[in-house]
């Protein structure tokens, strides 16, 4: 496999990683205060909390994870 198409998708499972628990526990948390609101508005608050936390914090521990995980892999 080329480097290239190997970085993009280690990219890909980092974002994977990163997003879907992120997501979760955001969706889950924010349910008792935007269920009655219009679909607009909750994408609006969920993005408004998803885009810094998940740049910030998730995508990068994402990252080392999967990082780590590789370098393990490659011991064995």
């Amino acid at each position: 496999m080329s480097k290239n198409l190997e970085d993009r998708l280690i990219r890909i499972l980092v974002g994977y990683v990163g997003l879907y628990p992120t997501l979760l526990i955001v969706l889950t948390l924010l349910k008792p205060i935007t269920y009655d609101l219009s679909l607009p508005v909750v994408v609006l608050i969920e993005t408004i909390i998803l885009v810094p936390l998940t740049q910030m914090i998730s995508f990068p521990l994402a990252g080392w994870l999967i990082k780590r995980l590789r370098k393990e892999e490659r011991r064995s």
